[in-house]
């Protein structure tokens, strides 16, 4: 919502705000489950569900680097559930885009950090 509020905010100017989601990479954070259920999920998961670290990063190279990743798009893998696979554009979840509620989440966050945006020359005030 924050990035879909920030492209409405700097159109027409050379800035883009994209949003990328990663997937679901088995790293080694999952290791540390100590529990029955994440000894015996884990495995499952890891091989119908994630991807690789290095496939995490892809979605992210290909926001930085494709033709195709335009100001306000949300890009992720195409696998099932866009878990893993290659990344693409894809649809935002519904009212992610949202002007009204994008607006009033900016507005909150000026006001809770204490640091208004002045887009208009691309740094805080």
């Amino acid at each position: 919502m924050t990035a879909a509020n920030c492209s409405r905010r700097t159109a027409g100017s050379p800035v883009e705000a994209l949003v990328v989601h990663p997937g679901s990479a088995m790293t080694g954070l999952q290791q540390h489950g100590t529990g029955i259920l994440s000894r015996l999920v884990t495995p499952v998961a890891a091989r119908l569900l994630m991807g690789s670290a290095e496939g995490a990063a892809w979605p992210s190279l290909y926001a930085a680097t494709s033709l195709h990743a335009r100001t306000g798009r949300f890009i992720g893998p195409a696998g099932r559930d866009q878990t893993s696979g290659t990344p693409k554009p894809a649809r935002l979840p519904r009212g992610a885009d949202d002007p009204e509620e994008g607006a009033r989440l900016w507005a909150a966050s000026e006001r809770l950090t204490g640091v208004p945006f002045d887009l208009g020359t691309g740094a805080a005030a």
